[in-house]
């Protein structure tokens, strides 16, 4: 199947892309950013991470250790993690001779402070995980040694086991190329427990791209993985998948977060046809807790439905 070059730009410099809030899609120039390493700042977009490192890969990586090193970041201590990796392909920076490298970064807290455990509300935390993984780097000063981007914060992203085919050379659309097929690879193995990989599409093609390359790709994907798909997709407001989003919703065998999501999606941007199903779920007694959050999501949007149908001009 032919695809397009896409022309997002992935490197130094100036650089404008779409980012996705609050339902609008806004233009923003983002330049390069500087963290301090005493600093944890989280980068939400594929885009920040990439301005942010000096050395993009994949590679393979061993479990995380401690190396019994603490600094205090953002005035809490944080424990030290390494990791040996790897590399496989490099997109940007010129991949280190040394192989392995030692990858660093730090948890959220250190071992030492934990007193019966703790809590935490805020961005996403996280080191790398064992396996493939597409790293965002920047030297130590020591040749073998990198600092993921951001300490503390989620920067590295985990990716399948196996290298899906795709050619390699510098250009921005073959970046792109390559990242799509690494992700749509990893929703296949992961979609299962975490549909993050479609947030990563639309991420790193904006929405008229993503809504185009993940309609091609559903029709070769698994069906929970189009039924997933589908919940994006009507969120973009693509009304030919609400069929999908609503057989997700009533599949009592399907996850209840993934039936919670069709339900928003629903609520948000689907049609009259949606008033019956969302109206069964919201009376579905309650078993479980997570029916239980289920039937809450379903109740608000049959509400949130309801309400836009009958704000809809004739």
């Amino acid at each position: 199947m032919e695809r397009r070059a896409r022309n997002l730009p992935l490197g130094p410099g100036v650089y404008s892309f779409m980012y996705r809030s609050v339902g609008l899609t806004v233009l923003l120039t983002v330049c390069s950013i500087i963290a301090s390493a005493e600093e944890a700042k989280y980068l939400r977009t594929i885009q920040e991470r990439w301005n942010s490192s000096d050395l993009v890969c994949i590679g393979t990586a061993s479990s995380p250790v401690r190396t019994g090193i603490t600094r205090n970041i953002d005035g809490h201590d944080r424990d030290q993690l390494s990791s040996e990796v790897n590399l496989e392909t490099c997109f940007k920076g010129n991949k280190p001779v040394y192989d392995p490298i030692q990858v660093i970064g730090y948890s959220v807290i250190a071992q030492r402070n934990l007193h019966g455990g703790y809590a935490y509300s805020g961005a996403p935390v996280g080191f790398v995980r064992k396996g493939r993984n597409l790293f965002f780097l920047r030297p130590t000063g020591e040749p073998r040694k990198w600092d993921i981007a951001v300490p503390v914060y989620e920067t590295a992203i985990r990716l399948a086991d196996h290298r899906p085919y795709y050619p390699v050379d510098s250009s921005a659309s073959a970046t792109r190329f390559a990242l799509t097929e690494e992700f749509e690879a990893a929703l296949i193995q992961f979609d299962a427990n975490d549909g993050s990989d479609i947030d990563r599409i639309f991420d790193l093609l904006g929405a008229r791209e993503g809504i185009a390359e993940l309609t091609r790709f559903s029709e070769r994907a698994p069906f929970p993985v189009q039924r997933d798909i589908a919940v994006a997709l009507l969120s973009h407001d693509q009304l030919d998948r609400e069929p999908l989003v609503i057989s997700l919703l009533m599949d009592t065998s399907a996850l209840a977060w993934k039936r919670s999501n069709a339900a928003e999606a629903l609520g948000a941007h689907g049609t009259e046809r949606g008033l019956s199903y969302l109206r069964a779920v919201a009376g579905t007694p309650i078993t479980t807790d997570d029916l239980s959050s289920l039937r809450l999501h379903a109740m608000d949007s049959l509400k949130r439905l309801k309400r836009r149908l009958s704000d809809r001009p004739d």
